[in-house]
């Protein structure tokens, strides 16, 4: 039998010390024996028979015990866990050898986190304070706008008198100087920019409104002091600009022929009126995550946990990993990203830690409710999250199913939805106004 101690570090881990039943042990050794004496030579005896004894004798009685202790560790620590009823380990424990002598018992001790009971604060009754959800005139002006802007047509602009407005498309020749001198990356034939954009350094598309088809400008500008370039980071420079071509949009007017081309109504006033139903569900829609926001901060708030590192740790590492694949959907490599942002590796690992923190206690107190309240989640709810993915990556569902079992993410589906569920418990029960 496994002489056993445990010992609480803290909330979350637990340190059990573990020393080693002697049977258990010599069991290990002889494993090991088997499994490498076909690896040992001795001389005397063909590779792979010559005896324990013998092998031990002329390499030490420890030659077999780094193999024992690989083998016999997982399966005495398994073992005694599921003894310890009390103890609940949700991640893979450290593993340190206390003791490992000839003549003495094997001691190892496994630090752990556990499963903590987590001290809820109110969740039911919050008080809320009621948001606006209304639709505006304004809201439904501007929607309206952005169809004319969505389906204007884009024009050359002929009239020799014109000037660059914003929201221009302009095409261009530019070349940069710092200090007289021709600066890398700051020139350019041909480029379009949109004026309004924001896509160029501060003052570059200002100075450009009111300029002419065939003009030319020199554009004083200061580069940001966090630009990524350090050589150019705070400098005033000299943009020498030509302008070549002017494309507007061609905005329709807000009648009748107006919604007939590009909706299914054929008065303006029924497009108005679908219109502002949209955006009520929009709206309606908006609200509730925001609502959902504020109880879920709330309930995390007031409860007692302690994120348990471990999990802090992997998921830090996977809000890591997302931003490194955005950045190279993007055909930008992180460490160019970083460069561009003028930030550092150890500023992102430690912006995705606070973030993960922060997501791993709620999360941990979302669950205790759900626990408390017997809120579960049946194959149907899992199956209907498993047909939207489907559909917003447009591939058959039994394909996402498998992809996401393979990536080992099914089980984060499952959790997902059980998070929406209590998110919408607590709303319900919930005070607004």
């Amino acid at each position: 039998m496994n002489n056993v101690s445990t010992e609480r570090v803290d909330k979350v881990k637990v340190a059990i010390t573990i020393e080693v039943d002697q049977d258990k042990f010599d069991a290990a050794v002889m494993d090991a024996y088997k499994s490498m004496a076909p690896r040992i030579n001795v001389d005397g005896f063909r590779k792979g028979h010559a005896p324990k004894a013998i092998i031990e004798k002329q390499y030490g009685p420890e030659v077999f015990y780094e193999e024992a202790v690989n083998m016999l560790i997982p399966r005495v620590y398994i073992d005694v866990v599921k003894e310890l009823e009390d103890i609940q380990p949700i991640a893979k424990p450290e593993m340190e050898i206390v003791q490992l002598e000839h003549g003495k018992p094997f001691i190892f001790k496994a630090t752990v986190d556990t499963k903590q009971e987590i001290e809820l604060g109110e969740y039911k009754g919050l008080q809320i304070e009621k948001i606006d959800g209304e639709v505006t005139d304004e809201d439904l002006e501007q929607y309206l706008e952005s169809l004319r802007s969505k389906h204007a047509i884009i024009e050359d602009v002929t009239d020799p008198e014109a000037t660059v407005q914003e929201g221009d498309s302009v095409l261009m020749d530019f070349c940069g100087k710092l200090n007289g001198e021709i600066f890398p990356g700051g020139t350019a034939a041909g480029y379009t920019l949109g004026i309004g954009s924001h896509s160029f350094i501060p003052g570059f598309e200002e100075q450009m409104v009111g300029m002419k088809v065939g003009e030319e400008r020199n554009l004083d500008v200061t580069f940001p002091q966090d630009y990524g370039e350090p050589t150019l980071a705070g400098q005033a420079v000299v943009f020498e600009v030509k302008v070549n071509g002017i494309k507007r949009q061609a905005l329709a007017p807000l009648d009748d022929e107006f919604a007939k081309d590009i909706s299914e109504f054929d008065t303006l006033e029924e497009l108005k009126a679908d219109a502002k139903e949209k955006l009520a569900e929009s709206k309606k829609e908006a609200v509730k995550m925001q609502y959902k926001g504020a109880v879920t901060e709330m309930v995390t708030k007031d409860a007692d946990v302690l994120p348990p590192e471990s999990m802090v740790e992997a998921e830090a590492e996977n809000y890591l990993n997302d931003l490194a694949f955005q950045m190279r959907q993007q055909g930008i490599p992180l460490e160019k990203y970083l460069e561009l942002t003028n930030g550092s590796m150890d500023d992102v690992k430690a912006e995705c830690r606070t973030r993960a923190e922060a997501f791993v206690k709620q999360r941990l107190v979302l669950e205790a409710i759900a626990e408390k309240e017997g809120i579960d989640v049946t194959e149907e709810e899992v199956d209907k999250e498993f047909d939207k993915l489907a559909e917003m990556y447009g591939q058959p569902v039994d394909q996402v199913k498998q992809v996401f079992t393979m990536q080992g993410q099914a089980a984060a589906v499952r959790r997902n939805v059980l998070l929406e569920k209590v998110t919408d418990f607590l709303l319900e029960n919930a005070q607004i106004g």
